[in-house]
C-alpha cells in the first residue's frame, strides 16, 4: 500500500520519468540503427521521437488481436472483490491505514527544506513557519471519521495550494502535489488544520491535504449502501455530468466510481454526494450519464474495451502528481487499469510490488527484452525502473513495445552538456526512446529492473 512517505521520497528524489533537480537520465538505445538526427540547428521544442513519428498512436493497433475477455470470469470476479475491498478500505472501522509518526516526520522534513515559490524565489521561512504552525503536527490525529470527495480536488503534502519548487526553474514538478483525488473516492479524515480550510485524510493508496470544501461526511448508513451499491465507472476523460433537467453538476474523469441509481436504454442515473452546510454531512445529487461515457463497474478485458480507454489517455499531456489534471506515469497505469477493476497503488514502486515481481536484476538487454516477451502479457504486464512505469503492448519486429507517460529523454549538444529533450505525454514507444538523438546514456531498457503480471493476485480456490 502506498503511504506519505514512499510518494514522499519519490517526489524529492525523482520524477515519474525523471526528476527536476537531479534527473535520473532517460537511458536510450545507441544499439539500433535509426535515422540519425543532426541537431544543428538544435532541435525544436516540438521535436517528436522517432519511436512516436513511426509507431501508431492508437491503442487498437496493439489490442485489436484480443477479441475476447482477457481475463477468466473467475479471475475477474477476484481481482473486482479485491478491488472493491482497498478502494473502500478508508472507510473500515479501526486505526489509520497508515502510520500517523510517518506522516509527521514527513510533513516536518518537508518543512525543514529550502523552496522556491511561483516567482522563482526562496519562499520566506515565516510562510513555513505559518504552515508548520497551521499543520498542528502536534496533535495528529485528532479525528478519525469517513469522508468522500464531492469534487474532483488534489490531495497536497502540506495544507496550502501554492507550488513548492527544489529550484527556480523546476516548474512543472510541484513537490507539495501528492496526487489527484476523484469525484466520489471514499476517505477517512483524521486530522483538521488549525484554520479549519484543510483536513487531512487518507485514500487507499495515499495519505495528505484536501480543502475541507471539497468534502462530505457520510455516516454509516449512507457510506455502507454506497460500498454495497451497483457501481458505474466513466470511460471518457473531463465528462461533464447533468441532472435530469440538463443543468451542468460535476466533472468526472476515467477511472471515476459512482453509485447506480437506475438504467434505461440511453443512460445511467448515478448518485453523487454534495456537502451540506453547516457541518458537511452528505447531500444527495443525481446525474445522468450517457451510456457513451460511462460502463458499468468493472469492464470487461477485451481489446475495444482496452482500445476505448487507452485512446482517451494517449497524448494526454504529462501532469505531474496530476497536476492541472493530468497524469504523470502511475496515474496512467492507475487509471488505465480502474475500469476493469483491478486495483493498483499509486507510485510506481507500490503498483510494481504490489504482487509477484520477476527480477530482471543482473541480466543483459537482450534477456530482458526476451522475458518480457515471452512472460510478459500485453496490457496486463507492468515494467517497472527507479521513478518510473511503464505498460507492456506487445512487440514488434522482434521489440517489446511499451505504454508510458514519457516526461523526456536527455541529451546531449555539441560540447557536451546535457539538457532533457521534452516529450511530455503518453506515448506507445519501444524501450529505447529518442535513440536516434545524441542521448547521454544507454537505452531505457538497461534500467528496467522487474515486470509484474496484474492478475498475479487473481485467488482461484
Amino acid at each position: 500500500m502506498t503511504t506519505l512517505i514512499p510518494l514522499l521520497l519519490l517526489a524529492v528524489m525523482t520524477t515519474a520519468a525523471g526528476s527536476p533537480a537531479a534527473p535520473s537520465p532517460e537511458k536510450i538505445a545507441v544499439r539500433e540503427v535509426l535515422p540519425q538526427v543532426e541537431e544543428h540547428p538544435p532541435l525544436p521544442p516540438d521535436y517528436e521521437l522517432f519511436d512516436v513519428r513511426t509507431l501508431p498512436q492508437e491503442m487498437s493497433a496493439y489490442s485489436s488481436s484480443l477479441a475476447r475477455d482477457a481475463i477468466a470470469p473467475l479471475c475477474r470476479e477476484s481481482l473486482s472483490a479485491q478491488f472493491r475491498k482497498r478502494y473502500f478500505s478508508p472507510w473500515n472501522s479501526g486505526p489509520p491505514l497508515f502510520d500517523p509518526s510517518d506522516m509527521i516526520r514527513a510533513m516536518n522534513e518537508e518543512l525543514g527544506k529550502e523552496w522556491y515559490g511561483e516567482n522563482r524565489r526562496l519562499i520566506p521561512r515565516p510562510l513555513l513557519a505559518s504552515l508548520r504552525e497551521n499543520c498542528d503536527l502536534g496533535r495528529l490525529p485528532t479525528l478519525n471519521r469517513r469522508g468522500i470527495t464531492t469534487v474532483a480536488t488534489n490531495m497536497r503534502v502540506l495544507p496550502t495550494d501554492k507550488p513548492f519548487f527544489q529550484g527556480p526553474d523546476s516548474f512543472p514538478f510541484d513537490m507539495l502535489q501528492q496526487s489527484g483525488v476523484k469525484l466520489g473516492e471514499p476517505l477517512r479524515i483524521l486530522h483538521t488544520s488549525r484554520d479549519g480550510l484543510w483536513l487531512f485524510v487518507e485514500t487507499s493508496y495515499a495519505s495528505g491535504w484536501i480543502e475541507t470544501r471539497d468534502l462530505a461526511f457520510p455516516d454509516e448508513p449512507t457510506s455502507h449502501w454506497w460500498r454495497n451499491a451497483e457501481q458505474v465507472v466513466i470511460v471518457k476523460d473531463f465528462s461533464p455530468l447533468r441532472d435530469s433537467s440538463g443543468a451542468y453538476v460535476r466533472m468526472a474523469k476515467i477511472g471515476t466510481i459512482l453509485p447506480l441509481a437506475l438504467e434505461t436504454e440511453e443512460f445511467f442515473e448515478v448518485y453523487l454526494a454534495a456537502r451540506k452546510e453547516p457541518g458537511g454531512s452528505v447531500e444527495e445529487l443525481r446525474a445522468r450519464i450517457p451510456k457513451e461515457i460511462a460502463g458499468r463497474h468493472p469492464l470487461e478485458f477485451t481489446g475495444a474495451t482496452i482500445a476505448r480507454i487507452g485512446n482517451q489517455m494517449i497524448g494526454t499531456p504529462y501532469g505531474w502528481g496530476e497536476l492541472f489534471d493530468d497524469r504523470d506515469c502511475s496515474a496512467l497505469t492507475r487509471d488505465f487499469f480502474l475500469p476493469f477493476g483491478i486495483w493498483l497503488g499509486r507510485g510506481s514502486y507500490d503498483q510494481t510490488h504490489g504482487g509477484t515481481v520477476v527480477s530482471l536484476a543482473g541480466k543483459s538487454i537482450d534477456e530482458k527484452a526476451e522475458i518480457i516477451m515471452e512472460k510478459g502479457v500485453p496490457f496486463l504486464t507492468l515494467l517497472y525502473l527507479k521513478g518510473h512505469i511503464l505498460l507492456y503492448v506487445g512487440k514488434k519486429e522482434g521489440k517489446p513495445l511499451v505504454f508510458h507517460d514519457l516526461w523526456g529523454v536527455t541529451v546531449r549538444d555539441q560540447a557536451g552538456k546535457e539538457r532533457k529533450q521534452i516529450v511530455g505525454k503518453a506515448v506507445v514507444t519501444t524501450l529505447a526512446p529518442g535513440s536516434e538523438l545524441a542521448l547521454a546514456a544507454g537505452p531505457l531498457l538497461e534500467r528496467v529492473s522487474s515486470i509484474r503480471i496484474v492478475t498475479d493476485s487473481c485467488e482461484l480456490r
